[in-house]
C-alpha cells in the first residue's frame, strides 16, 4: 500500500509541473529500462531520448528543449535533477542525468519520470515513470565464463563479448574472446566485489566491429559468495547451437527446390535463394536445372552434424537471377524427423501455373552444383 501511495503522489507531483499538449512529438527510451537492478554504491546514470520534428533531427542539441528528472524512493524521498543534452541518436536527442547515491542508500526501490519542456509554448511532455530495484552488490569477486558458437556465421577477425557492465565494456569496447577452434569462442571475466550483480550482454565479430542482431541477454549473478559462474553456451544471433554443444543432424538431409514457370516468361537462368549459405544467404542464389517443361530445380545437402533445427527461408529469382518473386518467403524446418530426401514444388509467385512434379532419387551432381564453395 505504501508503494502504491508513493507512486500516486509522485505522479500527482509531476503532473502539477504541467502537462499541456506539447509540441514535442515524442520522448522515451529510458535506460536503464523499467525493472532494472541498480546498486547503492554510487550514482546511477539515466538516459532518455526526445524527438521533435525539424528540431532534434538536426545535428547537436535541439533548440528550446529542456528536461528534468524527478525521482522518489519507496520511503517517499523526493528529488529532482536537470537532464542535460548528451548526444544525437538518429533523429532523437539523448539527455542524461544521475540519480544521486544519497537517494539510493537504505532504499529498496526508486521511481523516476522525465519531463521535457518546449520553450516555444511552455508545454511539457511527461515520459511514463520507471522503477529500479536497489539490490545488494557482489560480496566477492565472481569469475564469469562466456562461451559462444558462431555456427553457420563466419568472421573476418576477432570475436568479443560486450555488455552493460564496465567489466565487459559498458557497451563501448568489448572483451576479446579466445578462438578454441571449430567456431567456438570462450573467455573468463572477473566481476569484482562491489559490482552490480545484474548486467546484459551480447557478442561482436569481424574484429569486434559487427554486432549480433539478437536482443541483449540478461544475467543476475548470485550474491551468496559463489566465486564462479559458467553461463550456458550461446550461439551467434541465437541460431541453433552447434560446435558439438547442441542437437545435430544424425544424417545428411537433401532438399530439392522446384519452381514451375508455366505461363511465366524468363529471359535467362532461374535461381533458388534463401537465408542459408547453401542458398547463397539472400545473395544472387544458386542456379537451377531445367528438369522438365517449365520446371526448374536446385538441391542442397544439409550435412550430418549440423546444428538443428535448421530454419530455412527461400524463394526464387528469374531473368538470369535478377528478378525476385513478389511473394513472401517460403518456410521449412529441418531436424532429425525430416526425411533424408524431400522435394518441394512451388509455382512462380504462387500463381495458377501447373507442372508435373519430377522427383529425383537422391540428388545428381548437376542439381547440386553451386552449393560447394
Amino acid at each position: 500500500m505504501k508503494k502504491l501511495l508513493t507512486i500516486a503522489l509522485f505522479i500527482l507531483a509531476v503532473a502539477a509541473a504541467g502537462s499541456a499538449l506539447a509540441t514535442i512529438d515524442w520522448a522515451g527510451n529510458t535506460w536503464p529500462a523499467d525493472g532494472a537492478n541498480v546498486v547503492p554504491t554510487g550514482p546511477v546514470d539515466v538516459y532518455v531520448q526526445v524527438y521533435k520534428g525539424g528540431v532534434t533531427d538536426s545535428p547537436g542539441q535541439g533548440a528550446d528543449i529542456s528536461a528534468v528528472l524527478n525521482y522518489t524512493s519507496d520511503y517517499m524521498t523526493f528529488g529532482s535533477v536537470a537532464l542535460t543534452y548528451n548526444t544525437d541518436v538518429g533523429n532523437n536527442d539523448e539527455y542524461t542525468a544521475q540519480i544521486p547515491q544519497s537517494a539510493l542508500l537504505g532504499e529498496s526501490v526508486i521511481y523516476l519520470e522525465s519531463v521535457f519542456t518546449d520553450a516555444t509554448d511552455a508545454s511539457n511532455f511527461n515520459v511514463p515513470f520507471v522503477g529500479y530495484n536497489i539490490v545488494d552488490v557482489l560480496p566477492n569477486d565472481v569469475t564469469v565464463s562466456f562461451t559462444m558458437c558462431l555456427g553457420e556465421a563466419t568472421t573476418s577477425g576477432g570475436v568479443c563479448v560486450i555488455g552493460s557492465a564496465p567489466e565487459i565494456g559498458a557497451w563501448g569496447t568489448g572483451v576479446p574472446m579466445t578462438d578454441d577452434g571449430g567456431g567456438l569462442y570462450t573467455v573468463d571475466v572477473v566481476f569484482p566485489a562491489g559490482s552490480n550483480p545484474s548486467f546484459e550482454y551480447k557478442y561482436q565479430k569481424d574484429g569486434c566491429a559487427a554486432w549480433e542482431s539478437a536482443g541483449n541477454r540478461p544475467v543476475t549473478l548470485p550474491v551468496d559468495g559463489s566465486g564462479s559462474v559458467m553461463l550456458a553456451p550461446d550461439s551467434w544471433d541465437n541460431q541453433p547451437l552447434g560446435c558439438g554443444l547442441g542437437d545435430v543432424l544424425a544424417e545428411d538431409k537433401t532438399v530439392c527446390f522446384q519452381v514451375c514457370l508455366t505461363g511465366v516468361e524468363t529471359s535467362g537462368a532461374v535461381c533458388a535463394v534463401g537465408n542459408l549459405p547453401e542458398l547463397d544467404s539472400w545473395g544472387t542464389g544458386i542456379s537451377t536445372d531445367q528438369i522438365a517443361a517449365d520446371l526448374y530445380q536446385a538441391c542442397i545437402v544439409l550435412p550430418a552434424g549440423a546444428a538443428m533445427p535448421i530454419s530455412i527461408e527461400y524463394k526464387f529469382k528469374k531473368d538470369d537471377c535478377a528478378t525476385w518473386e513478389s511473394v513472401g518467403n517460403r518456410l521449412l524446418s529441418i531436424d532429425n524427423s525430416s526425411p533424408a530426401s524431400q522435394t518441394l514444388t512451388s509455382t512462380w509467385d504462387d500463381g495458377p501455373g501447373a507442372c508435373d512434379p519430377v522427383a529425383v532419387e537422391g540428388a545428381s551432381w548437376g542439381s547440386l552444383k553451386g552449393m560447394y564453395r
